[in-house]
């Protein structure tokens, strides 16, 4: 009876140490596994074709100016274009696209870059740009090269309905078309979180299927809604935008790069009154408060901070021009002297730094296996060896109590 009661005291000292190990393992999986946000990208997709839907290229257009004007450059923007209404013989104004009847800003002007036009712009190219299967020849300029640290502003117009979105009047996006390819994005760490925006008639019923956690969706209509255009052009001939685009414009034309502006405020800016439809936006998927997210988060850059020693002084441009050529070699060779100075101190610093972790590691042996832990990038694979090596543990306790 003894002897069974110390090996059971025996056993319980044994299995203490191995769930402390193991609690301390899953503990460093999960903040391994939060990754940081660190870039944006934009896919811009206008699926319409005829002149009669100029308004839907003049929203995709527009959407494309805010974001690169926000800080979203346009290598990592993949802009769709289903007809080229610039170079329409119907447009009076040729090569130039407007948003409003007072033809103030063109939207075509020298700096759009579009990556699919006209009949590239098809449900399989989509796919294959979300999902990232590309044929071969398709150039890298064509690819959405997003990583698990990524936010996606996903933005479509166009003709929809009851759960689909068409394109160029010949096939259709259905919504679990849309929810299986986001899903696969999810699983192949193409993205941290997603927003999609879509501006068409029936836009909340597309979001139906998703099922993908961290997924925004934002639709300009509830079901059995139309989204109508907000003015017509009596010179262009045509309505020239669409009222959910109108007034997404009118809320970021008031923000700079920045601002702070949360997506909250963006989404209790649609007035049902004024686009006379109900914006939908649903956030089951989405784990964080619309309060505590800047739009910039989607809509522009992700900001870099540079430290510097000294406050940054700006110059007038006569200022500033007079020192540059004032500057001589000397001054230049010396600013080049005192950067290597400061490079060998901070070099020798971190040495200095290194031999004192080194020394305290050799102090303590467990700081040293635990320095060893943090730097293992694959935690799941030492969570099973470990499970694993504790098998024998297991052996040996289950016959001692025999």
């Amino acid at each position: 009876m003894e002897t069974f009661i110390n090996s059971k005291a025996f056993f319980k000292l044994l299995l203490l140490p191995c769930l402390l190990l193991y609690s301390s393992i899953a503990y460093n999986s999960s903040s391994v596994g939060a990754t940081m946000h660190t870039n944006n990208w934009a896919v811009l997709v206008c699926t319409s074709r005829f002149w009669f839907n100029y308004r839907h290229m003049a929203n995709t257009l527009s959407l494309y100016r805010t974001v690169k004007r926000l800080g979203i450059p346009d290598e990592r923007i993949i802009l769709m274009l289903a007809d080229d209404m610039a170079c329409n013989t119907r447009n009076k104004y040729p090569a130039q696209v407007f948003n409003n009847e007072n033809h103030r800003l063109n939207l075509y002007g020298d700096n759009v870059e579009v990556d699919y036009r006209g009949s590239e712009v098809t449900v399989e190219n989509f796919l294959r740009v979300l999902t990232g299967r590309h044929e071969t020849a398709a150039p890298r300029s064509k690819h959405l090269l997003s990583d698990e640290g990524s936010h996606i502003l996903l933005y479509m117009t166009g003709h929809g309905g009851d759960e689909f979105l068409k394109f160029q009047d010949s096939e259709e996006l259905q919504s679990h078309d849309l929810a299986d390819v986001v899903k696969q994005m999810k699983e192949k760490h193409r993205f941290k979180e997603l927003l999609i925006m879509v501006d068409t008639c029936q836009a909340a019923t597309l979001f139906n299927q998703l099922q993908s956690p961290g997924v925004l969706a934002i639709g300009s209509s509830m079901k059995g809604e139309n989204s109508y255009s907000h003015h017509l052009d009596s010179d262009v001939g045509v309505s020239v935008v669409d009222r959910f685009t109108y007034y997404t414009l009118a809320f970021f034309e008031r923000l700079n790069i920045y601002d702070n502006a949360s997506l909250s405020s963006l989404f209790s800016f649609y007035n049902p009154s004024m686009l006379m439809s109900t914006a939908y936006y649903r956030r089951d998927l989405y784990q964080r408060h619309l309060e505590e997210v800047p739009v910039t988060n989607f809509f522009g850059s992700v900001m870099e901070t540079i430290h510097t020693d000294a406050a940054y002084k700006p110059l007038s441009r006569k200022n500033s021009g007079r020192l540059e050529t004032q500057m001589s070699l000397d001054q230049t060779l010396l600013h080049v002297e005192r950067r290597t100075f400061i490079n060998v101190n901070d070099r020798d610093e971190m040495q200095d730094i290194n031999v004192e972790g080194k020394q305290a590691a050799s102090k303590c042996p467990w700081s040293t296996f635990y320095s060893k832990l943090q730097k293992i990038e694959n935690v799941d694979s030492l969570v099973n060896y470990g499970l694993v090596a504790m098998l024998p543990f297991l052996v040996v306790s289950t016959w001692l109590l025999q």
